[in-house]
């Protein structure tokens, strides 16, 4: 059953603080790398194209 903070022990509630720290950085650290790799330039990707009437013509 679901404690509310009220009910909780002071034991309880430093392990509570320690897990929510714990999630806020892990996941507080993913969002920052998904953030910083957001703004690396991706100069050195070669995208392959082909002329569509290329392959209607058969070539």
């Amino acid at each position: 059953m679901q404690k509310y903070p009220h009910d909780l022990t002071t034991e309880e509630t430093r392990v509570t603080r320690r897990w929510r720290l714990a999630a806020v950085g892990f996941y507080g650290s993913l969002l920052a790398l998904i953030v910083a790799l957001s703004f690396v330039p991706r100069g050195d990707v070669q995208l392959a194209r082909s002329d569509p009437a290329d392959h209607a013509q058969g070539k």
